[in-house]
């Protein structure tokens, strides 16, 4: 398969391949791609143009070995699409992890005061609210009370980290200042953002997700609703893997009935994303 004409097989630094960033309301196409995904100037490797290259397959998009191409890498177009893990990248902070459970392990943090904050220590015994959030966002603006709130009655088993959706890096910061002291923040600069912003494939903000430390995996999208509608009850239905408020809830399920309903507790529980920060199958 060949490269598109006047294109890299390399994604784009700026989105990850993904081709939108965040916006106050949602995503916007990228604006160093265009919404591509890819670099603009085709690079050395794909001046020839592999046709007979397999996509996906071990090494890269094309097949020969680079790992930057449309597969990636490490077994995930979220990962291993940018670089090998372990490796770096111009003008970013942060090594490229080899899956999102790495990258929560090592995930680049700052305190309210800009500190850097190692995550292993910070997520010690707690489940992790992944905040995607904007401070040109009214919706955003209106909920971080609610969630500064929830995230200091709950300190000892729950923490927020912010992933700014800003324009700039001093627009990041200072959003972060208005927030409670209890919230972490991922760097604006830092290449850890911009692979949660892919891996979880946020479409509008604000957002928050849950990731359970322990069992490493992601246990609900419906972060917001549950802080909103169960705040007294959904950090220990986090920690038990359950995701704290549900489509049983809005329809009124009492818990008592939920496990007679075959097939159902299961499909509810299903991670949004699989060990490699792809989606996971229906």
């Amino acid at each position: 398969m060949s490269c598109d004409a006047g294109w890299s097989s390399a994604a784009c630094t700026k989105c990850v391949g993904h081709g939108s960033i965040p916006a106050a309301d949602g995503f916007d196409p990228c604006p160093q791609c265009g919404g591509a995904g890819k670099v603009r100037t085709p690079s050395a490797c794909c001046a020839r143009h592999d046709d007979d290259a397999t996509i996906g397959r071990p090494g890269g998009g094309h097949g020969h070995g680079h790992g930057h191409g449309h597969g990636g890498g490490a077994g995930s177009p979220v990962f291993g699409a940018i670089g090998p893990p372990g490796s770096t990248l111009p003008g970013f902070t942060g090594a490229i992890p080899g899956s999102i459970e790495e990258l929560f392990a090592t995930l680049e943090l700052v305190d309210h005061e800009g500190d850097p904050v190692v995550a292993k220590e910070a997520f010690e015994n707690k489940v992790v609210g992944v905040y995607f959030s904007a401070s040109r966002c009214p919706a955003c603006v209106r909920f971080s009370p609610t969630l500064d709130a929830f995230t200091e009655r709950n300190a000892a088993d729950y923490v927020t980290v912010l992933v700014p959706g800003d324009e700039d890096e001093e627009s990041a910061k200072r959003y972060h200042k208005t927030l409670g002291a209890n919230f972490l923040s991922v760097p604006f600069g830092s290449i850890h953002r911009t692979l949660l912003m892919t891996a979880y494939r946020v479409y509008a903000i604000p957002a928050l997700h849950v990731w359970h430390v322990a069992d490493e995996k992601h246990v609900t999208a419906w972060g917001h609703t549950a802080v909103t509608r169960a705040p007294e009850t959904c950090v220990a239905d986090w920690h038990a893997g359950e995701p704290g408020w549900s489509w049983f809830d809005v329809a009124g399920v009492p818990k008592s009935w939920r496990c007679v309903a075959v097939g159902v507790p299961g499909a509810v529980r299903e991670p949004l994303l699989t060990a490699d920060g792809g989606a996971a199958e229906a």
